[in-house]
């Protein structure tokens, strides 16, 4: 397990709540010595480990590769999620052939050429971030950090409560990081990425179990 996905201490904290390696890390010798990923900021990190895309809609998104400020980005093969709205569709010259409206992809009105073959969706803000899913900035173990899109980040936010009881089937993308919080949580065990997932349906099924035992 990486050594700067843990939980840090008020005194390892900025005044923004942060931990200092959030911004800038300073754990050399987290990978071996050569590795582009030997030296990230947490950020950078989990979103490098995320493959610069969103965990949740697979959105790609690479921090500096992307034009008017991060408004629009280009879709791809491994994106889940083509809502209406704040999509449009591009041809190979870069104009905009086709766009959102309500719940359909329609052709633009002001068009004054006959379009090409259009080559890919772009979507609008979904510039990647990482959340903090328990909303405690300090709280950098990996299961408490995705990397997810401006508008997954938006909706997790308001969806996901870490601490609330929860009975139902879990989203794939975030069975892991279910596992991994129920194993800290009702087991006080801090476990890497790679045991969570060797044990994913144990470490699912505990908190209905714990929470039947209270019921009792």
């Amino acid at each position: 397990m990486n050594a700067l996905l843990r939980q840090y201490g008020e005194w390892e904290c900025g005044q923004d709540g942060y931990p200092w390696a959030w911004h800038h890390s300073t754990a050399w010798g987290a990978y071996p010595a050569g590795d582009p990923r030997s030296n990230p900021a947490i950020k950078d990190l989990v979103r490098m480990e995320a493959g610069h895309r969103c965990v949740r809609c697979g959105h790609p998104y690479r921090k500096g590769e992307v034009s008017e400020r991060g408004e629009w980005s280009p879709c791809d093969e491994q994106c889940d999620e083509h809502p209406a709205d704040g999509v449009r569709l591009v041809d190979a010259a870069g104009v905009v052939i086709a766009e959102g409206r309500g719940n359909a992809i329609v052709i633009k009105d002001d068009l004054s050429y006959v379009p090409v073959e259009p080559t890919h969706y772009e979507a609008k803000w979904r510039i990647l971030t990482v959340h903090h899913l328990d909303e405690d900035k300090a709280n950098c173990r990996w299961w408490n950090l995705a990397s997810l899109c401006q508008r997954c980040h938006l909706r997790m936010q308001r969806a996901v409560v870490m601490g609330r009881p929860y009975h139902y089937e879990h989203s794939e993308w975030f069975k892991p990081y279910a596992a991994g919080f129920y194993a800290w949580k009702y087991l006080g065990e801090d476990l890497g990425r790679e045991e969570t997932l060797s044990r994913l349906p144990e470490l699912l099924a505990l908190e209905h179990r714990f929470t039947q035992e209270a019921l009792l």
